[in-house]
Order: structure tokens, then C-alpha cells, then sequence
């Protein structure tokens, strides 16, 4: 079950035990809720779980009760509730193949408390029943433009490769991919996405140019034969790619990144960042350390998103990334 799945089940559990809805209760003044303590609760919901085995799902939880430790040790929340949650994922082999690890994640959500306008005691609060404000720790996974596992791609992946919106960089000892908008753009959400590793390594590989060529060329043809009569649309396109590959080595070892409409009608490659492109990468199985068992951390993805501008959630994220310890989670992988 993907973070989005799991996001809406936590707006669905948190209606079910409310009494209020946002149009009975309205976020607090700002006053009040920089002077009201937060609190920490375990999600209602029971922990979803697919295709993990009893002992590896015993051992998952407990690195995300270390994890939850490590969090909940360097953050207090300040007028909401920060509620957590875990999710756990095994091997699926229309995901991938030579699965190195599970994925599972550990999940916060903030919801803001809300006053009732029409109680004379103010002190008194609810809570909200949504929000988009959270801290997402990915283990073992990266959920970018494409998710990308502890697996080689599946033999019949439909590219043979996976989108990723940009290359990390190395930030303060750990990968940075940068802070993204998303969805509409009046909501003002924003997502900052950290890669934790070991050994400065990465679990994925850029596809070359080369190769991506040759997959461009091999999908090309299969459709042409499979559709005679677009042969001479699609001729254009072959000639391109043909003409590509007989560019210097230097130029073929280049990551590929491409627009995202040019995967079959080839029109060329371009630079990081261009408007509605990709890097083409793909799982990297050199990177995994052997015999360790599939419920071992090999890497985190950490992910901040807050939405809008109300104090209440950027001064509680504000005050979340600056307490977090990255170092205590590059200390539990591979253990």
C-alpha cells in the first residue's frame, strides 16, 4: 500500500473518532496554540501489511520503534497532534526480482488543533480531520516519479528503466533532492526529500544514453511491428535514434535525461531541471550488502512536506527538520 493509500486512511480514522468537523471548529489563534503542549499518539488503524514474513515483520517493527524513538526524542509537538503510523511491503514480483529487502515506512501527521467558536471555554480543543503536513521515513524505498525498491527492475517492466525527477546532491554528509511543489499550486505544499546511505553510495545507477537508446530503439520497433501502418510516422524517430548512437563514447556515457512525452517519439536529450523532464535510472544491486536479512535497514528516504502557510504546521515542521538526526539513521542501516 503506497503513502498516498495510507494517507487517506489516516483521514478516514481520524473523522471516525472526531466529534468536530472543520466547518464546527476552526484552527486556534496563533497565541494559543504557541502556549499549548502537543502530544504524540499511535495511530487508531491497524499497521498495514503485504507479502513480509512474521519474523522479518517483528524484527521491521522494532527499527521503526527505534525510529519513532529517535524522533519522538528531538521533537515535541506545540499545538497539534503529531499522529504516527507504520506500513510494511515484501516482495512482489510484478514490482521486481531479486528482492535485496522489504520496503516499510514510518509515518507523521500533524493535525492542528481546532477551537469551537460557539464555547465559552477556550481552552478546550478538537483536533483536525486532515492534513497534508507529514514526515514520511522510507526504508528501502524511494517513491520519486517512479518507486524505486530493493529489487532489480520486473523481466517484463514495460521501460526498463525508472523516472527520477533530479539527481541528488551531497548536502551536510547526505543525499538532498531538493524541495519540490505539489499538487495545486494555490495550495502551497512543499517537499524536501533527504537519501540517507551508506558509504556515500547510491541504490540506483543513471542509464547512460547508450542503453537508453537501445531501449528506445528495441520498444520502438516492437511497436512498429505490432502496427505496420505506423511504420512511416514512426521511420523519424528510428533515423534519430540511430543517428544518436553514432555519437562520440563520451556522449553516450552521459546520463540520459529526456522529456517525458519523448520516450517513443525521440526528439533528443536535454539538461537537468528542464521543464517536464526526467533522469532515467535504475536499481543498483552492487550497492546491497549480502546475507543480511530482508527486514535490514540498507537506506532511508526522508521526505518533509508542509502545506500552506499557517504557523501552526510551518514552525511545528520548521522545528521537526531542525531536531532530526540523520546520523541516528545512517547508524541503524545495515543492522
Amino acid at each position: 500500500m503506497n503513502s498516498i493509500k495510507i494517507a487517506l486512511l489516516f483521514v478516514i480514522g481520524s473523522i471516525l473518532f472526531s466529534n468536530f468537523t472543520v466547518a464546527e471548529a476552526q484552527i486556534c489563534s496563533e497565541t494559543m496554540l504557541a502556549a499549548k503542549s502537543g502530544v504524540w499518539k499511535a495511530s487508531p488503524l491497524k499497521d498495514s501489511t503485504t507479502n513480509v514474513s512474521p519474523a522479518d515483520l517483528t524484527r521491521e517493527k522494532s527499527v521503526l520503534a527505534n525510529v519513532h524513538k529517535t524522533v519522538a526524542a528531538n521533537y515535541t509537538p506545540t499545538g497539534l497532534e503529531a499522529l504516527y503510523s507504520n506500513s510494511f511491503g515484501g516482495a512482489n514480483p510484478s514490482s521486481g526480482k531479486n528482492w535485496a529487502a522489504d520496503y516499510y515506512v514510518y509515518s507523521v501527521y500533524l493535525f492542528a488543533f481546532l477551537c469551537d467558536p460557539a464555547s465559552a471555554d477556550k481552552s478546550k480543543s478538537y483536533t483536525a480531520v486532515a492534513t497534508a503536513t507529514t514526515l514520511n521515513i522510507h526504508v528501502n524505498w524511494i517513491p520519486q516519479l517512479d518507486t524505486l525498491y530493493a529489487a532489480e527492475l520486473a523481466d517484463d517492466d514495460l521501460r526498463g528503466y525508472l523516472k527520477m525527477k533530479r539527481m541528488p546532491q551531497k548536502k551536510n554528509g547526505f543525499y538532498y533532492f531538493g524541495e519540490d511543489f505539489q499538487g495545486d499550486p494555490r495550495d502551497n505544499i512543499k517537499v524536501q526529500t533527504w537519501l540517507i546511505t551508506h558509504d556515500d553510495q547510491l541504490p540506483f545507477k543513471y542509464v547512460s544514453r547508450r542503453e537508453y537508446l537501445l531501449l528506445t530503439k528495441k520498444r520502438l520497433e516492437k511497436t512498429i511491428s505490432e502496427d505496420s501502418t505506423g511504420k512511416g510516422f514512426y521511420d523519424q524517430y528510428l533515423n534519430r535514434i540511430n543517428s544518436s548512437l553514432n555519437e562520440s563514447e563520451a556522449e553516450l556515457s552521459k546520463p540520459a535525461i529526456c522529456r517525458w512525452n519523448d520516450e517513443e517519439r525521440f526528439a533528443g536529450f536535454v539538461e537537468e531541471d528542464t521543464k517536464g523532464s526526467f533522469i532515467a535510472v535504475k536499481p543498483n544491486p552492487a550497492y546491497y550488502r549480502k546475507n543480511l536479512q530482508k527486514s535490514v535497514p540498507q537506506f532511508f528516504t526522508v521526505a518533509f512536506k508542509v502545506a500552506g502557510s499557517q504557523k501552526i504546521y510551518t514552525n511545528n515542521m520548521e522545528s521537526l527538520q531542525k531536531a532530526f538526526d540523520f546520523n541516528a539513521l545512517r547508524n541503524m542501516l545495515g543492522k
